[in-house]
């Protein structure tokens, strides 16, 4: 969720500079300005967003060959295995209505 969040700030913050960038008109200098300081916020958050999947998706292929590497490795022994008696359910008389 916090990825999709940051995408999504990134590109408003993006699109948003670079429409203050692109108008003109009387005080375009400080608009200007305004515009560069908004996009490259937004193309920085962009940036951090693509660097954190990646570093996810890098995580997650390291986590997903580990425990096969090790599956491999014990097949050969075998665990112990207890299972407990199974009760049964105690049977109430119902009375009233729940008894139709």
């Amino acid at each position: 969720m916090g990825a999709i969040f940051g995408t999504a700030l990134s590109l408003i913050l993006t699109v948003g500079g670079a429409v203050v960038a692109a108008e003109g008109g009387p005080g375009a200098a400080q608009y200007y300005l305004a515009g560069h300081v908004l996009l490259g916020v937004g193309i920085g958050l962009l940036i951090a967003t693509m660097l954190r999947c990646g570093v996810r998706v890098l995580l997650a292929r390291a986590a997903s060959r580990e425990p096969k590497a090790s599956m491999k490795a014990s097949i050969g022994e075998y665990a112990s295995v207890t299972v407990l008696p199974v009760r049964t359910a105690s049977v109430v008389p119902l009375r009233g209505r729940h008894a139709a």
